[in-house]
């Protein structure tokens, strides 16, 4: 069968009804009508109109809030909501739980603080107790001390006594067998070259003694002379007539 456009010639597809077809050998006209351009990609688009789901009012807007109230048209989500809410909380709970800790942390301080000037205090009282303790003993021993040396002094005074007592009867014996004059009438004792009684660190005395038997107007006196030895950790004495 044949083809019917195969007939048709160049000359009447250009005649034929419609719009001529380009050809792609054939250059473009410069006078034929000029596409329009497409607009930008970045150029905005016409504003929406919006409610505001608050205040209802309706705007012509590119905004997010509404330019009468400020609400946000979109609604926040309810979890960002309660995470500020949560932040918020343990927010507080650790500003309490700092302010807490720095109180109890100041509690302690203060309390260590005491208990360390109490104890001083105490060690201080101590102390002085023990030093008063020590003033005392040591004023009691000493007393102590001095009593039984005064108690030895007066022993030793009552041994040189006796030294005296029995010089004094000696010589009256002596006179009784015609050996001395008397009447003699007393004894006395001095001490040479130290061991008196007072001198608690020697062991013997050495004594000058003198059996009176004539008293002067002037107060002094005369006699038979005698020596005497004491020791004094013994108790014992012994003496002779003459020096």
């Amino acid at each position: 069968m044949k083809n019917p456009s195969s007939d048709v010639s160049p000359d009447e597809l250009e005649q034929t009804d419609g719009p001529p077809m380009a050809n792609a050998s054939s250059p473009v006209s410069s006078d034929s009508p000029e596409q329009p351009a497409s607009a930008p990609a970045d150029e905005p688009l016409d504003p929406q109109a919006k409610v505001c789901r608050k205040c209802s009012v309706q705007t012509h807007t590119v905004g997010s809030f509404c330019p009468s109230c400020g609400t946000a048209y979109v609604a926040q989500p309810r979890f960002a909501k309660l995470k500020k809410r949560t932040v918020l909380m343990i927010t507080a709970v650790v500003v309490a739980v700092t302010a807490g800790t720095g109180i109890t942390l100041s509690i302690q301080h203060t309390n260590q603080v005491n208990a360390d000037q109490a104890a001083a205090a105490a060690a201080a009282e101590a102390q002085t107790k023990r030093e008063a303790e020590a003033a005392r003993a040591a004023a009691e021993a000493t007393a102590a001390k001095e009593a039984a040396d005064d108690a030895k002094r007066t022993e030793r005074k009552l041994i040189v006594a006796e030294v005296e007592d029995s010089i004094l009867k000696d010589a009256k014996s002596r006179v009784t067998e015609g050996v001395l004059t008397g009447p003699i009438t007393r004894a006395s004792c001095t001490p040479l070259g130290g061991g008196s009684s007072d001198d608690l660190t020697a062991i013997t005395g050495t004594f000058e003694c003198i059996a009176v038997n004539k008293t002067e107007a002037d107060g002094s006196s005369s006699g038979y002379r005698f020596s005497a030895t004491v020791n004094w950790n013994a108790g014992n004495y012994s003496w002779h007539l003459g020096s």
